[in-house]
C-alpha cells in the first residue's frame, strides 16, 4: 500500500465483499428477523451501512448530493426514511419497505464507486480539514474515514451475529 488512500479503500472493500457474502443464501423473512422487538434486522442493517457511507463520504467529505439523491433511490426503493437511520425507532426498522436486497447491494456498490473516487481526490493536507457534522460537532476528514470503517465494521459484526443466530456456525 502506498498511502492512506490505499489503507482506507482496502478496509472498506473487504467489510463490502464480507457484506455480501454473509448475505448469500438469506430469505427474505431472514433478512427481516429480529433476535428481539429491540433489534435492527439484516435488511435495515444494509441500508444504514450504505448510508452512512454516503452521508459521510459523498455528502459531507465531497461536499455534495448523496447518491441516494442523484441516484433517484428513494424512487427506486420506496424507502422514504430521512438521513441515514440514526434515532429510528424500532416500528420504523420494522416498517420498512421490503424491497429486495438485492436493490440494496445496487445502491451500496454505486455508493461505493463514488465514494473511492472522492478517497482519489484527498491528499495528506485534507485529513485535518474540519467539516460540520449533521449533528452540529465539527469533525475531520481524517475522523470521517476512519469512523466509516470502524462504524460498518461493527455493523458487519451484527449482521454475522445475527446471520449466525438463524443459520447457526455453518449457515
Amino acid at each position: 500500500m502506498n498511502s492512506f488512500r490505499d489503507a482506507v479503500k482496502s478496509g472498506m472493500t473487504e467489510y463490502l465483499n464480507e457484506l455480501k457474502q454473509k448475505l448469500e443464501g438469506l430469505t427474505d423473512a431472514e433478512l427481516r428477523w429480529q433476535a428481539t422487538l429491540d433489534t435492527n434486522t439484516i435488511f435495515w442493517l444494509v441500508w444504514h451501512m450504505a448510508r452512512v457511507e454516503d452521508n459521510w463520504i459523498n455528502g459531507q467529505i465531497a461536499g455534495d448530493e448523496t447518491v441516494w439523491e442523484s441516484g433517484g433511490w428513494v424512487d427506486r426503493t420506496e424507502i422514504t426514511a430521512e438521513g441515514n437511520g440514526f434515532s429510528d425507532t424500532m416500528d420504523q426498522v420494522r416498517a420498512f419497505p421490503n424491497v429486495p436486497v438485492s436493490d440494496l447491494i445496487a445502491y451500496y456498490d454505486e455508493v461505493r464507486k463514488a465514494a473511492f473516487q472522492v478517497i482519489d481526490r484527498l491528499s495528506d493536507s485534507d485529513m485535518p480539514k474540519e467539516l460540520s457534522s449533521r449533528r452540529g460537532r465539527a469533525v475531520t476528514c481524517g475522523w470521517i474515514l476512519g469512523h466509516v470503517i470502524v462504524e460498518e465494521s461493527q455493523h458487519l459484526g451484527q449482521i454475522a451475529l445475527i446471520r449466525g443466530m438463524i443459520r447457526g456456525l455453518n449457515g
